[in-house]
C-alpha cells in the first residue's frame, strides 16, 4: 500500500492541475467535550463539565494529499446517504477545478453498500476509487486529521447547538488546505434539540383507518 501511495502522489504531483488525490474518512463529533491528555495532582480527578444529553453529528470528509485542499461535509447522518452528500460536494469540486479524483477509501459499510458502489460507479469518468487494507487506519491521514480536530476545537462544552456546529466548522476551515470546499448539512430540527427527524403528520385522507378489534375468547377449561 506505501508503495502504491507513492505512486499515486507522484502522478498528481506530476500534474497537479489535472488530478486530486483524495483520502476520505468520516467520523463523529459529540457535544460532550472530547477528553483529551492534562495535568492535575495526583489523587485529585479532573472534572470536565457536560451537558445533560449528549448529541452528536458526523463529518464526512477528505484531505487532498499535496495540499491542493479538502472537502468536509458537516451533517447527521452517518450512513450511505451521509455518504452520497459527500459525493455531492465533491461533484461540485470536480465540476469548479475540472481535475480527475483518486478517491482512498476504508472497508466501511457506508462505502460498499449497494447505493455507494453504485454512486461511485456512475463517476468513474473522473473517479477513481481505491479501497486501503482492512483494519489499517494508519494509512489514512485523515484519521490524524481528526484527532487534530478534537483536541484543538472540541475540548470545551459549547454554549448552544448552533454554536457547536459554527466550532466545528471553524476547525475544519483551520485544517487548511488551497481550497477548502467545507458544507454545513446539519438540519433545522437537529439544531431545534429533536434527536430524529419529527415525523409529519398524516393528512385525513392518507390516514389508514385502524384496523377493526378482534373479540378475544377466553380459554376455558375443556368439559368433563
Amino acid at each position: 500500500m506505501r508503495t502504491a501511495y507513492g505512486r499515486w502522489k507522484k502522478k498528481v504531483a506530476a500534474a497537479p492541475e489535472r488530478y486530486e488525490l483524495h483520502f476520505e474518512d468520516e467520523t463523529h463529533v459529540e457535544t460532550n467535550p472530547y477528553l483529551s491528555q492534562q495535568w492535575h495532582r495526583i489523587g485529585h480527578q479532573p472534572i470536565i463539565p457536560a451537558a445533560g444529553t449528549n448529541r452528536r453529528l458526523t463529518v464526512f470528509g477528505s484531505v487532498e494529499v499535496t495540499g491542493q485542499g479538502r472537502v468536509e461535509v458537516i451533517q447527521a447522518r452517518g450512513d450511505s446517504a451521509g455518504f452520497a452528500r459527500y459525493l455531492a460536494a465533491l461533484d461540485t469540486r470536480h465540476e469548479a477545478t475540472q481535475r480527475d479524483v483518486i478517491l482512498v477509501l476504508d472497508n466501511g459499510s457506508c462505502h460498499t453498500s449497494k447505493a455507494s458502489t453504485q454512486a461511485l460507479a456512475d463517476r468513474s469518468t473522473w473517479l477513481e476509487v481505491i479501497y486501503l487494507s482492512r483494519y489499517s487506519p494508519q494509512l489514512n491521514p485523515k484519521e490524524r486529521e481528526w484527532r487534530r480536530l478534537k483536541r484543538d476545537h472540541r475540548s470545551h462544552l459549547a454554549p448552544t447547538l448552533q454554536r457547536f456546529v459554527d466550532v466545528i466548522e471553524d476547525g475544519l476551515a483551520r485544517l487548511g488546505g488551497d481550497r477548502c470546499d467545507i458544507v454545513n448539512e446539519v438540519p433545522e430540527w437537529w439544531l431545534a434539540g429533536h434527536r430524529k427527524e419529527p415525523a409529519g403528520e398524516r393528512s385525513p385522507a392518507t390516514t389508514p383507518d385502524p384496523a377493526p378489534k378482534r373479540n378475544r375468547t377466553k380459554n376455558l377449561p375443556a368439559s368433563t
